[in-house]
């Protein structure tokens, strides 16, 4: 095939798809509908805790990032490892004290800082993130104060009044 009858061909692709491309912009944040304003803010990473089984040397790495912070903007994310990832789900869910959660090792919500909500049943936020590696998730509950951040199997305690959260000051 020659030149010339290559390119009238791919310029009638071109032009096509300038026809179906979408007018408008579209923002990753208002197809992903996640309204994190509640949730923004800068979390400082306290102390480690288990809420299941894992690894004893999950919670030495785990406690290299205490002291580092974590910041949600957005449906934005800046994990203790610099790393800026995508807040990919923001949902509702009810955690309960269970073996797929614990384990045969018994362990309780209660444990980490959640309240109660009802009978043996934590309902809680669950944000996840689009980033591979240890940081994959944040449980929040707003209403007891208590935000956790999952590292493999250990769970880090984000200690949301040592630093600035959205709607705060600094006087």
């Amino acid at each position: 095939m020659y030149m010339s009858q290559v390119f009238p061909k791919l310029r009638s692709l071109y032009l096509l798809a300038i026809i179906l491309m979408p007018i408008s912009p579209i923002d990753a944040h208002d197809v992903l509908n996640v309204d994190t304003s509640i949730l923004s803010g800068v979390y400082e990473l306290k102390e480690i805790t288990a809420a299941g089984i894992y690894s004893s040397g999950e919670d030495a790495e785990a406690q290299a990032f205490l002291g580092h912070f974590l910041t949600i903007h957005g449906d934005h994310v800046v994990l203790p490892t610099a790393e800026l990832c995508h807040i990919n789900a923001m949902e509702r869910q009810t955690l309960k004290n269970d073996r797929e959660t614990f384990g045969t090792a018994g362990g309780s919500w209660s444990n980490v800082g959640l309240q109660k909500t009802s009978d043996d049943e934590y309902d809680v936020t669950v944000l996840s993130f689009d980033c591979s590696g240890p940081f994959s998730t944040m449980i929040a509950q707003p209403e007891s104060g208590t935000y956790l951040l999952s590292y493999w199997g250990c769970i880090l305690f984000l200690d949301a009044n040592s630093a600035l959260r959205s709607g705060q000051s600094l006087t």
